[in-house]
């Protein structure tokens, strides 16, 4: 039993290459990978967490660039989330919930909602007709006078033939750098949590009375997961009304809980907290089973 677990443990960990620099896909890969051993370790006994927490540790720093398809290199950093990583049950569930958050950010990056190569070639497809049509452009006229004052041109004269189609094209692949690097390493640390549940009037918002209503009308109505939600939010709203917690609306997951570190239900939190973020960002389904635990901790955390 014990050797099947350890080969397990290495076939899955033998993706990760030695290379510190992969493609988005193979980054991608090698978080699912990393997920999966940190079940693993969830389901492990006491004596074998730990060995298996190393390996998802060495995992997370092991990448320390992607390169995208267009040869763009970003540097990554997971070593924070790395140094999260504990061998406690309500630490490794929030480490497999922020790594489906980095997984869910990965993959939107793979498959962005536009087509920046696409949409040039169209622009300069069109540009190309209208001023085959009319002779000129007064856009292009416009950059081909800019172009020509900043090199010095003389008046009269033309740039050579391509010269601003140049300059677009460079513009544009600028700006596929600019948006590749927001998708792929500035979106993770701009995540913000929603503040209320979709359509839900502002006072409720505001009271964790009304929270808690909402909590057990929306589990009394066959709707686990806003009523998880409404939970999640009543133990915040309520250790905040307590003067308990500095809330703020734009705090992350791990600012909210550096601020209730002092607090002796901070476990029970971070399990609630886990709990909700694994359900709310829609990587699953929310059971009432869930709905009805994420209850129990709400009542734990502010009791």
């Amino acid at each position: 039993m014990i050797l099947a677990f350890v080969v397990t443990i290495l076939v899955t960990t033998a993706g990760i290459a030695n290379a510190d620099t992969v493609t988005l896909d193979a980054y991608r890969s090698r978080l699912r990978d990393l997920r999966a051993l940190l079940l693993q370790a969830r389901s492990a006994g006491d004596a074998q967490r730990p060995p298996i927490v190393d390996r998802v540790r060495a995992g997370l720093t092991q990448t320390t660039a992607i390169r995208t398809s267009d040869g763009v290199l970003m540097r990554i950093d997971d070593s924070r989330l790395a140094a999260r990583l504990g061998t406690t049950t309500a630490a490794i569930d929030n480490g497999v919930g922020e790594l489906d958050q980095l997984i869910a950010i990965a993959d939107r990056a793979a498959a962005p909602p536009f087509d920046l190569a696409s949409a040039g070639a169209r622009a300069r497809d069109l540009a190309g007709a209208s001023e085959r049509r009319s002779g000129g452009n007064d856009l292009l006229t416009a950059i081909g006078i800019l172009l020509s004052r900043i090199f010095g041109t003389p008046s009269g004269a033309q740039l050579p033939p391509g010269t601003i189609e140049t300059v677009l094209t460079i513009l544009g692949a600028g700006l596929a750098v600019v948006v590749v690097a927001i998708l792929v390493r500035g979106v993770r640390e701009r995540i913000r949590r929603e503040t209320v549940a979709a359509g839900a009037p502002a006072e409720i918002a505001a009271e964790p009375g009304l929270q808690l209503a909402a909590a057990e009308h929306a589990l009394g109505a066959g709707d686990p997961r806003a009523a998880l939600h409404a939970f999640y939010r009543y133990a915040i709203l309520t250790l905040a009304a307590r003067r308990l917690l500095r809330y703020e609306p734009s705090l992350t997951d791990r600012e909210l809980l550096e601020r209730a570190a002092a607090l002796p239900q901070v476990e029970t939190l971070r399990e609630l907290i886990s709990l909700h973020d694994r359900s709310w960002f829609g990587l699953k389904g929310t059971s009432a089973d869930e709905a009805t635990r994420a209850r129990a901790l709400a009542e734990r955390a502010v009791a």
